[in-house]
């Protein structure tokens, strides 16, 4: 079943809305803990992942009692160069990447409307390889 692009983009923001509601409803209050949690290596990783699995810390999350946060420092912003974007660039994956700064695009590389936008909101710089 296809929709009219009219109808689909007033779906759309019904949809986002119900969603924004629903998702501040579901806040953690401030009776949940929180542990800060850094990754540095495989080893950090598994360790965090054997402890997110065990039952009781399952249980309290599900709960909403207890939430983690990312600790640590980022990596220097000179590290590495920023990987191309390939494929279809679209405003979800604008939302993954709005810590970038900057938005490489590797030639072929379709932004959709919505995401150069979205990009734009967020300050993101784009840049269009050749």
């Amino acid at each position: 079943m296809t929709l009219k692009p009219e109808l689909s983009s007033e779906l759309r923001h019904m949809v986002r809305d119900v969603l924004r509601e629903v998702m501040a409803q579901r806040q953690p209050g401030a009776h949940a803990a929180v542990e800060t949690v850094r990754l540095a290596n495989d080893h950090d990783l598994a360790a965090f992942v054997a402890r997110i699995i065990e039952p009781q810390t399952l249980e309290r999350l599900r709960a909403g009692k207890l939430r983690f946060t990312l600790g640590g420092s980022p990596a220097p912003a000179s590290a590495a160069p920023a990987a191309a974007l390939t494929g279809v660039i679209t405003e979800q994956k604008i939302d993954h990447l709005k810590s970038a700064g900057t938005l490489v695009l590797a030639p072929g590389a379709v932004l959709t409307p919505l995401a150069r936008d979205k990009a734009r909101r967020l300050g993101l710089t784009i840049e269009r390889r050749r």
